[in-house]
């Protein structure tokens, strides 16, 4: 047996524990205490975590989760109704995103690959944050719950052509194949939502002992989550697009709701490794030396995605209050940030000084969500004119 495992594991969650019971009486989201655990347990500090490598791995299984859970919760009919405002929505938040950035750029000299990344980086919020405040208040099928579901479910799959560019402006070309290959799964999920919404897709055999079976549950789920991830990517999309198909597939029969209970420990568990993985690639020594020009970038970023979100969800028809509030809910940068940074740094899009200050600046802004989420509604609430306009 190894002892060295047992006594990592019982560090980790013991790490935590205490930190969520500090966070808890502060009353702030679990996922700010697994990120302080990282940096805590990371190698600059006591070092019981050297291994981030498979920490990282286990994260993506947690993003996977949680996409799986977010896709069972989809009702695809009423989803399909509004499918344009939350696609027309990410869209524009995209353009201003960019034209925001090729500003910025100018001014600061930057090379149009650089640009181009921030722009993705910075118009993907955290589906991982924001599915479970609004799950945690109640606000997730209220109408203004359900048009910020969209967005965010639009947004993850926009991680998809990002990607495709990222290795385009990389490599300066794409492989046919690797194109070839992704335009038959893209075209094979608008044919996948169709019949999704048309007709009933699946059919649980055995559904009656599968109920009164919890072990059958959890390896059933795991089988649809896991293997519609697997063909995700390697049709080249992304694995956690392919866990929130699968999560559709479960969603829309009822009889498999009970899914949703036999998973959830398997979510809290690999989603506390993905943030903890978030903690443990931090620089402190470099967060530390540039914490001024982070601090700045964190809320100059809360502010522009704040007013950008809060000027489309008001185009898209909503109130001036729900606007200003869902422009607070998608002002931090997402965890498919993440994925993208580090691709550009495997690729060599950007260097190690841009990796670590769009690392630093990501993890902040995922920190102060709630604070900030906090703020606005204090603001908003001290204009109640605006909740009638």
């Amino acid at each position: 047996m190894n002892h060295g495992l047992l006594n990592g594991l019982f560090i980790v969650s013991l790490t935590i524990l205490f930190l969520a019971l500090l966070l808890k009486k502060a009353k702030q989201p679990y996922f700010i205490a697994y990120i302080i655990a990282g940096i805590i347990l990371g190698p600059e500090v006591f070092g019981v975590i050297s291994n981030s490598p498979t920490i990282n791995e286990i994260g993506e299984l947690g993003v996977i989760l949680l996409m799986f859970f977010i896709g069972a919760e989809i009702n695809l009919p009423d989803f399909s109704k509004s499918f344009k405002k939350p696609l027309l929505g990410t869209l524009s938040q995209l353009l201003l995103s960019f034209a925001f950035m090729v500003i910025t750029g100018q001014i600061l000299n930057w090379s149009w690959q650089v640009i181009i990344l921030l722009s993705f980086v910075i118009s993907l919020s955290s589906s991982a944050i924001i599915f479970q405040y609004l799950s945690n208040t109640g606000q997730i099928k209220s109408k203004i719950g359900l048009l910020t579901s969209g967005v965010l479910i639009m947004q993850d799959i926009l991680i998809v052509p990002m990607m495709l560019t990222l290795n385009f402006m990389a490599k300066g070309k794409l492989e046919t194949i690797e194109l070839a290959r992704t335009v038959v799964g893209g075209l094979a999920i608008l044919i996948f939502m169709h019949f999704a919404i048309r007709k009933k897709l699946i059919k649980i055999p055995f559904r009656q002992d599968l109920i009164r079976d919890h072990d059958l549950q959890v390896f059933l789920g795991f089988v649809l989550c896991f293997g519609m991830a697997q063909v995700s990517h390697w049709f080249g999309l992304s694995a956690a697009l392919g866990a929130l198909l699968a999560g559709i597939l479960v969603g829309q029969d009822k009889s498999t709701q009970w899914l949703d209970h036999a998973l959830v420990p398997f979510r809290v568990f690999f989603l506390a490794f993905f943030f903890l993985a978030v903690g443990l690639q931090l620089n402190l020594h470099f967060a530390y030396q540039n914490i001024g020009v982070i601090s700045l970038i964190t809320l100059a970023v809360m502010v522009i995605n704040s007013l950008i979100n809060a000027m489309i969800f008001k185009g898209m028809g909503s109130t001036w209050h729900d606007s200003i509030y869902a422009g607070a809910l998608l002002s931090q940068i997402g965890e498919f940030s993440f994925v993208l940074v580090s691709a550009a740094a495997s690729l060599g899009v950007i260097g190690d000084y841009s990796y670590q200050m769009t690392l630093a600046v990501i993890t902040a802004t995922m920190m102060i969500t709630s604070v900030w989420i906090g703020i606005i509604q204090n603001f908003i609430y001290k204009l109640p004119k605006l909740s009638h306009n």
